[in-house]
């Protein structure tokens, strides 16, 4: 069907080229893919962005249920605001340091600092960019299968301040605050603050899922100062502070959850940065710098029945700069060159029994310096489109003694190791911008940990953890083709990709001596592939209606994902994933229904320790919003609207259908 669309709409293509200048889809600005806004007809790398009007529209609570709402790729939703995103097989990691994930999360073009997408709060988010396939050319390591870019709010337009509240099911309610806007021809802001608290949800298979509530409170904000027309400096932050339960099973049948069940955590992330942007010599260079500092808690009470009795708390800081300077060469050249500094260290400590223990995993320092470069060229009166990026890292890691345990012979070893990785990517327009091809080549890499690469102690288990200072990082090498249709009554993306991912680093754990040792190697290669299908569709503008509709289609086929050792498919990759809506707006009024469906995956039952097959699952939702009287703007939700059984992760159903409702007036 796909085929028969693209050679449909190629075959009509001259009917059309006219067209097609100056409309909002070829001209929409676009900067996580480069690292400089560009048009993204003229960046072979496609970026799917979610807008504000999407993530206003979306009934999502926080950036995990919004990326597994528009995004394919997978999503791996627990309860316990526990939420690592995916794209392309690769995902975030979510329980600690986001070094150690497979895609980057980025905020305003740094390190967000956490791989828990439940984590951040969507209030300042004003657009969201996500670029699939390898980006460490130009973002280094965890970026093997893309990088998802949060841009905040800045504070563009009129002043005001906004007072709103919502409430729902499962006793859920929200107040929120917010003000901002232009202050001057050189000053503006944009500050938000929230407080959000939910009971137990209800499933629906097992009635109430007890031990789910969750508390949310998130401060943050925007400082622009514009000096003159060559200078601006940004001063930004966020800090949440976020608490839930973990529920727990009524015995070893999955029938009903445990009404007593005491487990608990409690999560913080913060950031702060400083922005610079500058003109220099005629606007022919522009300096972009970023000073940051990062902060991650994650703090999990098991104890059981007193939960703080068993206690895991990790605490992740980061301190780093990222600069990069574009030199406009020419009318068809830009030249981009930049470094990255960045100073992490993870405390880790444990209590076992009502006592200090050893923590699973012990601390950690990793102190990183990265060059990049990249060449953009535009050729042939902008017809042909080229990038090429490098970028070399430098690792310095020592594994740390945690604060907690009696560990005598914990050695606190160091490595040191480097990477290349480079990318290529061509973009060729025929028929006015109508249609586009592109091609991408290019290299992910994950750095091996600093426990991985440097571990030296015997945990209180027994086990001896011993590090591998010979493992190589975990690479991937993916190229993609594919063809765009740009038109001022849609776009149409179909894209082919293929990945060989090799060198996985693996735990294995020997007896050496009567006595286990614990250590990680490289092994196993596999292969992915597939097809990504990106679909818009302006109704209204075809059919000259005053009412706005629109329809969206975002889709991933998965052809391809084979362990090449065993043969087997490789496990959490779903065969398809089709993410849809349609909009409707008629003067203050809007509304959305979306759906979604994930195939079917290969997963490790973990009762059974057994792989097995998790089926497909589908839900809706329904959003309206109404904006009246200049001030007011009342809201609903329906989520899962059709009551539908939503598992994300086997064995963590999701909830039932449920409604919120909110008002808010802004003056």
């Amino acid at each position: 069907m796909i085929t028969a669309m693209v050679i449909m709409l190629m075959m009509s293509a001259a009917a059309f080229g006219q067209q097609t200048q100056g409309t909002q889809s070829v001209d929409e600005m676009v900067v996580t893919a480069t690292r400089s806004e560009e048009r993204a007809i003229d960046v072979p790398v496609t970026t799917q962005v979610i807008d504000r009007e999407k993530i206003e529209m979306s009934g999502a609570l926080d950036i995990g249920d919004l990326i597994g709402k528009y995004i394919t790729g997978h999503f791996h939703k627990y309860n316990g605001l526990l939420s690592p995103v995916g794209l392309r097989g690769f995902r975030t990691e979510s329980h600690g340091d986001d070094v150690k994930g497979y895609v980057l999360l980025l905020v305003d073009g740094h390190r967000v600092g956490t791989g828990n997408a439940a984590k951040i709060n969507m209030d300042r988010i004003e657009r969201i960019e996500v670029t699939k396939g390898p980006a460490s050319a130009l973002y280094g390591s965890a970026a093997m299968g893309g990088v998802i870019n949060l841009i905040t709010k800045k504070g563009d337009g009129d002043l005001f301040v906004s007072v709103g509240g919502d409430a729902g099911s499962f006793d859920y309610y929200k107040g929120q605050l917010s003000t901002g806007g232009e202050v001057n021809d050189r000053l503006r802001f944009h500050l938000t603050g929230s407080y959000e608290d939910t009971d137990d949800y209800d499933d629906p298979e097992f009635g109430t899922v007890y031990n789910t509530g969750v508390t949310r409170k998130n401060v943050g904000g925007n400082l622009v100062f514009t000096v003159n027309e060559n200078h601006e400096l940004r001063l930004g932050g966020n800090y949440a502070d976020l608490t839930s339960e973990s529920p727990d099973w009524d015995g070893d049948a999955y029938t009903r959850y445990r009404e007593d069940a005491s487990q608990h955590n409690e999560k913080d992330h913060a950031y702060a940065d400083l922005e610079y942007n500058g003109d220099y010599f005629g606007n022919a260079v522009h300096w972009r710098g970023l000073a940051y500092y990062l902060r991650d808690k994650n703090h999990w009470y098991w104890g059981d029945p007193v939960a703080e009795s068993d206690q895991t708390k990790y605490i992740d800081e980061t301190l780093g700069t990222d600069h990069q300077f574009e030199w406009h060469m020419n009318s068809w050249n830009r030249l981009l060159v930049g470094f990255n500094l960045e100073w992490l260290e993870k405390e880790s400590e444990g209590v076992s029994d009502g006592q200090p223990s050893t923590p699973y995993t012990p601390g950690m320092e990793y102190d990183t310096q990265a060059l990049f470069a990249q060449d953009s060229l535009d050729l042939w009166d902008n017809r042909i489109n080229v990038i090429a990026a490098v970028r070399y890292d430098r690792f310095d890691v020592t594994t740390v003694r945690p604060k907690t345990g009696d560990l005598p012979d914990f050695n606190e070893k160091n490595e040191v190791y480097d990477h290349v990785s480079p990318k290529v990517g061509i973009g060729v327009k025929v028929i006015d911008e109508f249609l586009r091809l592109r091609a991408n080549v290019g290299e992910g890499f994950k750095s091996p940990s600093a426990d991985q690469l440097s571990a030296d102690y015997v945990h209180s288990n027994g086990t001896h953890y011993l590090g591998n200072p010979d493992l190589d990082p975990e690479t991937s090498l993916t190229y993609d083709v594919g063809v765009d249709l740009f038109h001022e009554f849609f776009t149409l993306q179909v894209g082919y990709f293929h990945t060989d991912y090799e060198d996985k680093i693996v735990q294995v754990t020997d007896e050496v001596d009567g006595d286990a040792v614990s250590t990680y190697e490289n092994h196993g290669d596999s292969v992915m592939a597939g097809f990504d299908v990106n679909f818009q569709w302006w109704i209204d503008r075809m059919f000259d209606w005053t009412v706005g509709v629109s329809v969206y289609s975002n889709a991933a086929f998965n052809t391809t994902k084979d362990d090449k050792d065993t043969g087997e498919d490789l496990q959490y990759i779903s065969d398809y994933e089709v993410k849809s809506g349609v909009s409707v707006s008629y003067a203050g009024f809007s509304t959305q229904l979306s759906h979604v469906l994930v195939g079917p995956q290969m997963i490790t039952n973990y009762d059974t320790y057994e792989d097995e097959e998790k089926g497909s699952f589908d839900f809706w939702d329904l959003t309206l919003r109404y904006r009246f009287l200049d001030h007011w703007e009342v809201r609903g939700s329906v989520l899962n609207l059709f009551d539908d059984q939503v598992e994300w992760v086997r064995g963590y159903l999701m909830a039932e259908r449920n409604y919120r409702v909110g008002l808010t007036y802004t003056f």
